[in-house]
């Protein structure tokens, strides 16, 4: 007689669960059996019962069970609880309450995966408890960037595990996260956007001798507003404002942060001055009027350059 457990999940999170839940069954003592996609209902049943005769304690999983349809009410006096020795985990892409009617549910073990939290700082939280109980040292700095820089809680985990090899002992580091977490492509953007923000000309100027050779200048374009749109906002509030403003415009950790060194190194009429170009060049780029890269430029070396012209005049 069968025990069904039914994971409701699609995409990466099912399939961790599912490989969960069996490698879990198999350290209790289950034996894998074989793995299908749909099929029936009453052949699923009798090949479960018949199996019990030949081999003890198996586990039987089931892909796309959706197609199994629904489960036959005349079936549920045949399954088991726990204890059973043919379990059936059955994998799902989404909600499965019509595929079990009322009788049959105090039946089943329904297998759910853990909530993410959605707020940055309660998601970081939840990221470190992951990570800490991989056996993982990851920093504050560290888990904040992941957090802001990657939305799906699947790859989060996956690129904190990578880290945590990488690190062999050691703690991840924001460093590290910036290194090794994003893909060449992103990684660049996003040490542009930190060199922008902490003013180094140079740093700047290099890395967009690589960046130009995208088709397009309005993801760039488009991701450092974003980064100096916290910064401009500030300078229009007093102190005691800042963090209603932050709050108001969702403002995560790590790009505030940024947004604050901006703050630092840029005066408020330069970041007004190169936000308003920005928003001018985008609207540009959808028209017959595009700047392109040029555009682009300019408003960087026009902003890059109000600062050292602010810094000579203020050692004078």
């Amino acid at each position: 007689m069968p025990r069904l457990l039914v994971i409701a999940q699609g995409g990466a999170g099912g399939r961790r669960l599912l490989d969960e839940t069996v490698e879990g069954l198999v350290t209790a003592g289950y034996s894998r059996g074989t793995v299908q996609e749909g099929g029936e209902w009453t052949a699923l049943i009798a090949a479960g019962r018949s199996a019990g005769l030949f081999s003890t304690r198996q586990v039987t999983v089931v892909e796309e069970a959706e197609l199994l349809g629904a489960f036959p009410e005349d079936l549920v006096p045949f399954l088991e609880g726990e204890g059973a020795d043919e379990v059936f985990v059955l994998l799902y892409g989404g909600d499965t309450r019509k595929y079990y009617p009322a009788p049959c549910r105090e039946r089943i073990t329904f297998i759910k995966g853990e909530d993410v939290p959605f707020w940055p700082s309660k998601r970081r939280a939840w990221l470190a408890q992951f990570a800490a109980g991989k056996g993982i040292a990851l920093q504050g700095a560290a888990a904040a960037l992941l957090v802001d820089m990657i939305e799906d809680p699947e790859e989060l985990r996956s690129r904190v595990e990578d880290l945590g090899a990488y690190a062999a002992g050691g703690s991840v580091t924001e460093e590290m996260v910036k290194l090794l977490a994003f893909d060449e492509g992103h990684s660049r953007v996003l040490r542009f956007l930190d060199a922008f923000c902490g003013a180094r000309a140079a740093e700047v100027l290099s890395l967009l001798d690589h960046l130009k050779r995208e088709p397009s200048v309005l993801p760039l374009l488009t991701a450092l507003y974003n980064r100096i749109r916290p910064a401009v906002y500030a300078s229009c509030f007093s102190k005691r404002d800042v963090q209603k403003v932050a709050a108001l415009l969702k403002v995560r950790d790590y790009a505030g942060r940024m947004a604050a060194e901006a703050g630092k190194n840029y005066s408020p009429a330069a970041l007004k001055a190169l936000a308003l170009n920005l928003a001018a060049l985008s609207w540009k780029e959808k028209t017959a009027v595009a700047e392109g890269w040029y555009g682009f430029e300019a408003a960087l070396l026009q902003c890059l350059g109000a600062t050292e012209d602010e810094k000579k005049a203020g050692r004078a």
